[in-house]
Parts: C-alpha cells; sequence; structure tokens
C-alpha cells in the first residue's frame, strides 16, 4: 500500500474510495489538522504528501520526506494521533513513480499551487498534482454570489436589519442592477470564462483581458469582448480579477490600478490575495472612488482585522470559493486520481511540472530509477 499523508482530516468517503491503493494518514478529528513539527515528524512514512487547504510545502519538508536517510525512520517516531499511522507497508507501483519509500508525489487540493515549492520539488523530480477542473463551477458561483451582493448592497442591508433598521427608499441609490453594466474580467482561463457565461446570461457585457486572447469565433460565441488591461480597467462598471499568482505580479492591483477604474466601480478577488494591495483597495474605498468591494482571498490569512474589515461596502469570505462538498470531493478524486496514473506510469493532466516525468522515462529506460 502507499502513504498518503494529508495535512488536514479528509471525509472517509474519500478514503474509501481508493482503499485498494492508498493507505491516508490524517487527522482523526474531523475539521483537524497537523502542526508543522507533526507534518515533519511524519514525513518520512509519506509516499504522498497532499497538501489540502493551502498547507505550505517547503523545501526543508520535501528534504524531510525524500532523504533516504529520514526514510528509514523507525514505525514509533510518528504522532499516535494520525488516523493511518504506521499502518501502511511498502507500496505496489509496478513500473510507475519510484521504488521503495520516500517522498514520491505531492498533491495540492485546488487550482492554485503557490504554497508549494514546485522549483525545488522538480529538483529532486518529484511531481506535483492539482485539481485544476473540479475548482472552475463552484468559484464561478461564488465570484457571481459576490458581484450580486455587492452591486445589490446585501451585505448593508443585513447589518442593517439585524440591527432594527428597516431602510428603504421610494428611488434609493444604493443598489445598481448588473444587467447592462461592464463586468470587466481579468484573467480569461477556465474560471474567468465560466465567470463571463455566467455574467452573460445575467444581461452584463463582458469586457475581458489575458495576455492570451481567445480566438475570435469563441469571443463572438461567448459575446466577449477583449480589450486591453487598461480599456477593461476604465470601461468595467466592476472588475473581477481571475490570475494565478506568480509573485512576479504581486499587488498588480495597487494604487495606480484603482484609480485608473471608473468612478463608483466595483472590485472583486476571488484568485489569489497577493494580487491585490489590501491598503490601496481600502483607500480607494474610503475615498469613495471604488463602491464596494468583495473578496474571498487575502495576501495573509486568515484575515480578520485588516483595514478592508472595518469598512461595511465591502464583502469578506474566508477563501471558500469552492468550499462546496460535491466539489471539494470532486477535487479530491482529481488529486489522488492523478497520483494514482503516476504511481501506475501515465502521465495524467494534471501534473504541474511535467518536466519532471522526463527523467522519470529517462531512469525507466537505463534502470536508474
Amino acid at each position: 500500500m502507499t502513504n498518503v499523508l494529508c495535512t488536514r482530516w479528509i471525509p472517509g468517503e474519500c478514503e474509501a474510495e481508493y482503499g485498494d491503493v492508498f493507505q491516508f494518514i490524517c487527522p482523526e478529528k474531523e475539521g483537524g489538522s497537523f502542526t508543522r513539527e507533526e507534518l515533519l515528524e511524519l514525513m518520512p512514512r509519506a509516499d504522498i504528501l497532499f497538501s489540502i487547504a493551502g498547507t505550505p510545502v517547503t523545501r526543508d519538508m520535501i528534504d524531510r520526506g525524500s532523504s533516504p536517510e529520514h526514510g528509514r525512520v523507525g514505525q514509533g517516531s510518528s504522532p499516535e494521533h494520525g488516523r493511518g499511522v504506521g499502518q501502511g507497508s511498502s507500496p505496489e507501483q509496478g513500473s510507475g513513480i519510484g521504488q521503495g519509500r520516500g517522498l514520491k508525489i505531492i498533491a495540492s487540493l485546488g487550482v492554485g499551487y503557490d504554497h508549494v515549492d514546485v522549483e525545488y520539488a522538480a529538483e529532486k523530480r518529484i511531481p506535483v498534482v492539482n485539481s485544476p477542473t473540479q475548482v472552475t463551477e463552484p468559484t464561478a458561483e461564488h465570484t457571481i454570489a459576490l458581484v450580486m451582493g455587492i452591486f445589490h448592497n446585501l451585505y448593508r442591508y443585513t447589518a442593517q436589519v439585524r440591527a432594527g433598521i428597516w431602510n428603504t427608499s421610494a428611488f434609493g441609490m444604493t443598489q445598481t442592477s448588473v444587467s447592462g453594466h461592464v463586468l470587466g474580467i481579468v484573467g480569461m482561463g477556465r474560471i474567468g470564462q465560466c465567470v463571463g457565461k455566467k455574467a452573460a446570461a445575467l444581461g452584463m457585457k463582458v469586457l475581458y483581458y489575458d495576455p492570451l486572447r481567445l480566438a475570435e469565433e469563441k469571443e463572438r460565441e461567448n459575446g466577449f469582448e477583449y480589450g486591453s488591461l487598461a480599456e477593461v480597467l476604465e470601461k468595467s462598471d466592476c472588475v473581477t480579477l481571475h490570475v494565478p499568482y506568480t509573485g512576479e505580479n504581486r499587488h498588480m492591483f495597487g494604487k495606480e490600478a484603482f484609480a485608473r477604474m471608473k468612478q463608483g466601480a466595483y472590485f472583486v478577488n476571488a484568485s489569489r490575495g497577493g494580487l491585490v494591495d489590501t491598503a490601496a483597495l481600502a483607500d480607494a474605498l474610503r475615498s469613495g472612488r471604488l463602491k464596494g468591494a468583495a473578496l474571498d482571498v487575502f495576501e495573509k490569512e486568515p484575515y480578520t482585522t485588516g483595514e478592508l474589515a472595518g469598512l461595511d461596502q465591502v464583502i469578506l469570505t474566508p477563501h471558500v470559493a469552492s468550499e462546496t462538498w460535491d466539489a471539494r470531493m470532486n477535487m479530491a478524486r482529481e488529486c489522488l486520481d492523478g497520483a494514482r496514473e503516476l504511481l501506475l506510469g501515465n502521465r495524467p493532466a494534471n501534473v504541474v511540472n511535467p518536466q519532471v516525468l522526463e527523467y522519470v522515462d529517462k531512469g525507466r529506460e537505463t534502470g536508474e530509477e
């Protein structure tokens, strides 16, 4: 059996589907998680490390799992509260990735993997798999919910009613109809396109920017209009961000970007927190430059006491855009299916560092795997 070390608890239903190939090591308590120290102690037992909810996978953690010396650590070295600890045996992998003990695969639940040191994993010839397709629908739905929420002032109305205030007006100015307004999408990958289709169905005009422009036929089919980043910022009534975080694009939305947006526009981010300078966003909201904002992701999480938390024209959700039961189960399956395919010697589509597989193939050919 192949040991899968889960950084956080996973449902028993998920384990049961893979009981014939994987032995899961995970916290016993529902919703629980291993501490960093516990993970480092458990790493020598892991054939696969399953990072859940953005648990950082760092260089020292990878070293701890991939070192032959660490791989010989005895059975008694692991924390006793982990479900499945000490029950595994040598993995039966056939002609796939690696043989014997040691970290062979890193799986990351979700589409983003900036919490994983992918470059170092590649150096150690460890493939990293993620779940890029199963987050699309729930994240797009959440994004549209955020757009609707800020356009229709739902956050303020909820707070007012709870405070005993019944505030209505025959000709109010606090709400905005989404239909007929322009949604600007920055980043037109799977999620961006899904958001665009849903927005168009609500009667919004969709203007987008992406370094890789869609085919004109797809633009016509979906009613999308392409523009430069400056055009999207200047013409949109709401801008929603769907861009992967690279480090180089940290704070791509800061003072300058918000200053280019339309007066009274809205801003939504359900992609990566590091893309946004929250101090600059707070300034834009306080000054009235922006009418409202909604964020599901933050540069430092948990985010409970920052500047945005004190503003009443902001909707904040705790990085839960894909947190529906069916979506998370499907995301876990996508990761674990990818890991299983690698063990069988196949090349799943969700390997984020596929160059690693070239070394594996060469190793098989020369017998040096």
